[in-house]
């Protein structure tokens, strides 16, 4: 799959203020917090399943952070403990890029972790590699 490394890409996310804010993926990941930010979607819940979207309450950050599945919880609570994460935040930003067939595609990794350093890192938590069928499978090689 070809894809643009991120000149093409954009970032949708809701400002401190709630508006919904779009821009380019390369000048947002320069000046936006996105550790302090809200969700930009909720958490999807699905009926028959034993879990549901919930918060997690993080020493890090000092405030709750959504959060989904377990193996997502299980995530934070590793980065929760890490002395290099700084900032936490779950599903603050939605990706949007076109495919090499021009169509616009989009994806909202389940969580973001700002590091000591002021690295960061975008990820999606899949409680086994074929969690989230076919469409997260291709943001996942995207991403």
């Amino acid at each position: 799959m070809q894809t643009d490394t991120g000149s093409e890409w954009e970032a949708v996310f809701v400002d401190p203020i709630g508006q919904v804010v779009q821009q380019r993926w390369a000048d947002a990941v320069l000046a936006v917090a996105f550790e302090e930010l809200e969700p930009v979607s909720a958490f999807p819940v699905v009926p028959g399943r034993r879990w549901g979207p919930g918060q997690w309450w993080s020493a890090t950050t000092g405030r709750h952070v959504a959060c989904g599945p377990a193996a997502m919880r299980a995530q934070l609570m590793l980065l929760d403990r890490d002395p290099e994460v700084v900032g936490l935040a779950g599903r603050p930003v939605r990706l949007l890029w076109r495919d090499a067939r021009g169509q616009v595609r989009s994806w909202v990794p389940q969580l973001f972790a700002r590091h000591r350093d002021g690295t960061a890192v975008l990820a999606d938590c899949p409680s086994h590699p074929e969690a989230g069928g076919e469409r997260a499978q291709r943001a996942a090689t995207v991403l």
